[in-house]
């Protein structure tokens, strides 16, 4: 009895390694702590990097490295990497291209591809996502309000039309927070807060905590970086 309750308990950790990885490795965007994307590139010729550390519960840490340009004029690609440490680790890797469908003024709107191939002891997987990043900016720019819908293709063919919304709120000049909602699988939606400062408007440092609604033992802590030369 003993032996099946720590071979399912080992089960459940590989499966939420394998879940974690897709989670915080799935697309680059502005914030390196954040879901939702918005519906903006890097400029032309420069580049951005994210890395941020995420401790879940159960003893699960994510650390995760992404990089993103613009070489070609219009075009941003980018790059990511996530590594999960628990009782089985699991690593992803991700890539996406994206695009400005309508420039931020009032409001925007983009669209990006990204596949992500995750490697864990439960097997390989890889996912394709095409995603509309867009946003509304309210009180002369004091408040943002980002929304997210995609469909995402699994390789276990377990597809998903996924949504993310996000409220910004400008509470200093360089300090800000986030309040964000998505949906990552069938179950009961995420949600999630998150503290940003920006720094001579190249690095932001960001602090979050987030849960899944409805279940408090799935619940992190995260710790992110930007840097914007």
């Amino acid at each position: 009895m003993w032996l099946h309750a720590s071979l399912l308990k080992l089960l459940s950790m590989q499966c939420l390694c394998a879940w974690l990885c897709i989670l915080f490795v799935q697309y680059v965007h502005a914030s390196p702590l954040l879901n939702t994307d918005d519906p903006e590139i890097t400029a032309y010729a420069h580049c951005q990097l994210e890395t941020s550390v995420v401790a879940s519960k159960p003893s699960a840490t994510v650390s995760q490295f992404n990089t993103a340009c613009q070489v070609v004029k219009g075009v941003e690609t980018s790059l990511g990497y996530a590594n999960t440490s628990a009782i089985a680790n699991s690593t992803a890797w991700s890539a996406q291209i994206k695009s400005v469908l309508v420039p931020m003024q009032r409001w925007g709107l983009a669209a990006s591809l990204s596949t992500t191939k995750n490697d864990s002891p439960v097997g390989d997987q890889r996912a394709w996502f095409l995603n509309f990043p867009s946003a509304v900016s309210l009180n002369d720019g004091h408040i943002h309000l980002y929304s997210n819908i995609g469909y995402q293709k699994v390789q276990s063919h377990d597809d998903l039309m996924r949504w993310s919304t996000a409220m910004d709120i400008g509470l200093t000049q360089n300090t800000g927070i986030s309040l964000e909602f998505f949906n990552q699988d069938r179950q009961a939606p995420f949600t999630q807060a998150v503290i940003h400062h920006v720094f001579s408007d190249i690095l932001s440092l960001e602090f979050s905590f987030g849960q899944r609604l409805q279940d408090f033992r799935q619940r992190w802590f995260g710790f992110g970086l930007s840097f914007t030369p």
